[in-house]
């Protein structure tokens, strides 16, 4: 009877939080519910393995609908520069997994919640791994949120498009 609970938590907060147009509203707003519903029921409601799995192939799914034979190919002259920066975003999460630990101060999965990705995506590697998901959301959160918040200043240093 818990799990139909926690789920109608999760739904209802990630759903509140994407109607008001949260970054990543779905994925954080269903962790924050399903964590408030841990928290309130005083007990962890585990999602079973097989559910589990299932939502990952689901994540994996709903990602990889989005290409298109058309979207490949118009995609073509961006594969150089997205390597360069992919390259570069992932050397830099290395460099701070490096600090972090050396500060004595890396979160589990820090080497998850230091590399680029997706919010959904690497918090559903962590989580499907068992190596600090929370700690990884909550990287990837901020990352997503100070992004979108710095953009206009950056927009103006930066003008291009």
């Amino acid at each position: 009877m818990r799990l139909p609970l926690l789920l109608a938590a999760a739904a209802a907060v990630g759903l509140l939080l994407q109607r008001f147009d949260m970054p990543g509203g779905l994925v954080v707003g269903a962790m924050i519910g399903a964590a408030a519903f841990n928290l309130a029921a005083g007990g962890q409601v585990d999602v079973p393995p097989p559910l589990r799995t299932a939502s990952f192939i689901v994540l994996g799914a709903a990602i990889g609908s989005g290409v298109t034979r058309e979207t490949l190919i118009s995609l073509q002259a961006s594969v150089l520069p997205a390597v360069i920066a992919a390259m570069l975003i992932i050397v830099a999460g290395v460099g701070v997994t490096l600090a972090l630990r050396a500060l004595g101060i890396a979160p589990p999965g820090d080497v998850l919640a230091t590399s680029p990705g997706a919010l959904s995506a690497i918090t559903a590697v962590a989580a499907e791994r068992g190596v600090g998901a929370p700690e990884v959301a909550l990287f990837h959160t901020i990352r997503v949120v100070l992004v979108l918040v710095s953009l206009p200043l950056i927009l103006t240093i930066l003008p291009g498009d």
